[in-house]
C-alpha cells in the first residue's frame, strides 16, 4: 500500500513540507510568485494582502522568502519539482537573486507596552542575527549601536522605528542588490494594543517602521505585507505612496490563499475521502473571491486528518474555535443600540443574505463600532462574512460563508443573550409565580426587542425556544432549575422551571403565522399540557403548579395561563 504523505497541521515553514524523512502534503501555490512579480511586487511601495486568519498567509511568505532569498539556494531543488520550476527563464532571472528581510508580528502580543516591547525584541531580533554579516555596513556610531541592540534583543521603540530602514540599507551596501521585505500578520499587535488601551502609542511604532523603511526608501526593491484587516490606513499606509491593497473583495491572487474547489477535491481523493465532498463544501467552502470559491484550508486539513482514521467523522468547527473571536463579540454588542444592525444579523443567522450593504473598506479601531458600514466591513475582511454580489462603490450583498462560521455566530449570540439577561432572571420567574401575565409578557417582549434571536431555518419554534432558554439560563442562582424538553408521561414540555420550594412552572410554546391562529394555539398548548401529563410527576410530589402557554407572533410573546 502506498505510504501517504502526512498532513501539515500547524506547519508554516515552506521547507518543512519537503523533508525526505516526513514529506508533507503540499498544495502547489508557486504560480503566485510569477503573478506577484507580474502584478506589482516591484512597482508598488508595498503590497498589502488581506486574508482571514489561518488562510495560508505565513506559508505563502515563507515560500516567497525561499524563492527570492540569495541565502536560500538549498531550496532550489524543491522549486525545480514544482510548477514554477517549469519556467526556467523566470527562475534564472529571479530565483535567489535578492537579500530578503522576513519578519512576522504573529507572536507580538502583550497586555502592556512593556510586554509588547519584549515581544517585539523576541520576534524581530532574528533577522538582525540572520544578517549579522551586514553589521559592518553601519556608517556611524549611532547606527552601529542600534544594530547591536536590535541584534541582541535590546531594541527600544525608537530602534524599531528604524528597523527596516537600517537593515535594508546595510543589506544593500553589503550585497549591492536592493532587498525585498516580507512582513507577516502586521495587525496582530495592533489588535492587542487596541484591546488593552495603548493603540495610539503603539501604532506610532509600526507607522514609523513602515514610513522610514518603505516610503521613498531607495534601498528596498519591493515589499509584501499580510494581515486580516486594513487597520488605521491614515496612520500607517497613507505615507507609502499608494500601496497596492488586495482585500478579500479583490479577485487578484484569490486562488493562492485557501484551497480552490479543484484543490479540495484532489486532497480528498488522495486520502480516499471522495464521498465527503458534499459535507466539506457545506462546512468549509463559501468564501467567494472573484471567480473562485475558496475553502477554509485550516479546517479542511484538520477534518481530513481526523477523517483518515474515521471516514464518518463529522465536519467539526476548527477555524472559528481558535483564537480571534473577540472582534465578533464586540460587533455583537453593538447590536444592542443599533436596530439596523440587529435586523441584519438576524437575517444572517437564518442562513440568508443581507442585500446592498455599504461597507467601510478602511477600518480604524477607534471607530470600527461606530457605524454599520465599519462593523460589516470588519466582519467581511475577518472571514465571518463573504461576498454574494459586488454592487460597486463599496456596496455588497453579503452572507455567512458556511456552516462552520454560522455555528460560531449562533454560539456567541447565545452567550451574549445569556449575559444580557443574567441580571434580571429572578424577575421573570417571580411574575410567573404571581400570575402577573402582563408584566411577564412585557418583560419578555422588551428583551425580544433588545437581544438577537437565533433563527433556525428548519423549525421556527426553535428560534424562540433558544431565546427563552437564554433568558432562563441563570435561574439556578435563584434556587430554580430549568429543564428544557422536560419529560412528562406522554411527551416533553418545552420548559419546566422547578424550585426547591416545591413550586413548578410548566411552559408550552407555540408560534403563530398570523393573528387568527393565536387563540387556537393557546387552546392546543393547554390541551398538550393536560393530555401529555407534563405536570403529572410534580402533582404526585405535591408541588404547587403554574401552567402557561406562550404564543409567539411576529417576534412578540403572548402569554396565557392554563
Amino acid at each position: 500500500m502506498e505510504q501517504k504523505k502526512q498532513l501539515p497541521i500547524g506547519k508554516i515553514d515552506f521547507r518543512e513540507f519537503f523533508s525526505e524523512d516526513t514529506p508533507l502534503y503540499f498544495v502547489d501555490k508557486t504560480p503566485f510568485i510569477k503573478e506577484l512579480v507580474g502584478t506589482s511586487l516591484f512597482s508598488s511601495s508595498a503590497n498589502l494582502i488581506l486574508r482571514p486568519r489561518r488562510f495560508g498567509k505565513t506559508l505563502a511568505l515563507s515560500m516567497l522568502q525561499n524563492f527570492f532569498d540569495l541565502d536560500a539556494k538549498e531550496a532550489r531543488p524543491i522549486f525545480e519539482k514544482l510548477s514554477i520550476g517549469k519556467d526556467k527563464a523566470f527562475c534564472d532571472k529571479y530565483e535567489n537573486k535578492y537579500p530578503v528581510i522576513s519578519i512576522t508580528f504573529k507572536d507580538v502580543k502583550g497586555s502592556t507596552m512593556e510586554e509588547m516591547l519584549d515581544a517585539l525584541n523576541s520576534n524581530l531580533a532574528g533577522e538582525y542575527l540572520r544578517h549579522a554579516y551586514a553589521a559592518d555596513m553601519a556608517e556611524n556610531a549611532l547606527e552601529k549601536e542600534r544594530y547591536a541592540r536590535l541584534k541582541n534583543g535590546k531594541g527600544t521603540f525608537d530602534d524599531f522605528k528604524q528597523y527596516l530602514a537600517l537593515l535594508s540599507k546595510a543589506l544593500y551596501l553589503k550585497n549591492k542588490v536592493k532587498p525585498l521585505v516580507f512582513i507577516d500578520e502586521y495587525d496582530v499587535p495592533l489588535n492587542d494594543a487596541h484591546q488593552h488601551g495603548f493603540f495610539d502609542a503603539f501604532v506610532s511604532v509600526i507607522s514609523g517602521m513602515f514610513s522610514s523603511g518603505l516610503k521613498d526608501n531607495l534601498y528596498v526593491k519591493g515589499a509584501v505585507i499580510t494581515g486580516c484587516l486594513q487597520i488605521a490606513k491614515n496612520q500607517i499606509f497613507t505615507g507609502l505612496n499608494n500601496p497596492a491593497v488586495y482585500p478579500v473583495t479583490d479577485p487578484t491572487f484569490a486562488q493562492y490563499f485557501g484551497f480552490t474547489k479543484e484543490e479540495t477535491a484532489e486532497l480528498l481523493h488522495y486520502y480516499g475521502l471522495d464521498s465527503r465532498m458534499d459535507d466539506v463544501r457545506d462546512n468549509y467552502d463559501g468564501y467567494s473571491m472573484g471567480q473562485y470559491s475558496i475553502y477554509n484550508p485550516f479546517s479542511l486539513v484538520n477534518f481530513v486528518k481526523r477523517a483518515v482514521g474515521d471516514k464518518d467523522a463529522p465536519c467539526d468547527d476548527y477555524w472559528s474555535s481558535t483564537s480571534g473571536n473577540a472582534l465578533l463579540w464586540e460587533m455583537l454588542e453593538s447590536c444592542k443600540e443599533n436596530e439596523e444592525l440587529r435586523e441584519m444579523f438576524e437575517k444572517l443567522l437564518s442562513g440568508g443574505p443581507v442585500e446592498r450593504i455599504t461597507i467601510d473598506s478602511t477600518i480604524v479601531y477607534s471607530t470600527m463600532k461606530e457605524s454599520t458600514a465599519a462593523i460589516m466591513g470588519t466582519l467581511l475582511f475577518s472571514g465571518y462574512l463573504t461576498v454574494v454580489k459586488n454592487e460597486g462603490n463599496d456596496v455588497y450583498t453579503l452572507r455567512i460563508p458556511n456552516k462552520e462560521v454560522l455555528s460560531t455566530f449562533k454560539g456567541l449570540v447565545r452567550q451574549y443573550n445569556e449575559r444580557l439577561n443574567k441580571q434580571a432572571v429572578p424577575y421573570l420567574v417571580e411574575k410567573f409565580i404571581d400570575g402577573d401575565i402582563e408584566n411577564a409578557q412585557t418583560y419578555i417582549n422588551d428583551l425580544l426587542c433588545s437581544v438577537l434571536v437565533v433563527r433556525d431555518k428548519d423549525t421556527s419554534e426553535n428560534n424562540f425556544h433558544y431565546f427563552l432558554a437564554a433568558i432562563l439560563a441563570m435561574t439556578k442562582v435563584s434556587r430554580w432549575e430549568i429543564l428544557s424538553q422536560d419529560q412528562g408521561r406522554k411527551g416533553f414540555a418545552d420548559f419546566a422551571i422547578v424550585g426547591t420550594n416545591n413550586k413548578a412552572i410548566i411552559i408550552e410554546e407555540k408560534v403563530a403565522k398570523d393573528v387568527d391562529e393565536v387563540d387556537k394555539l393557546y387552546d392546543e398548548g393547554a390541551r398538550q399540557i393536560e393530555t401529555n401529563a407534563y405536570a403529572e410527576k410534580y402533582e404526585k410530589l405535591h408541588y404547587k403548579l403554574y401552567k402557561y402557554v406562550i404564543v409567539y407572533l411576529d417576534i412578540r410573546a403572548n402569554i396565557k395561563k392554563v
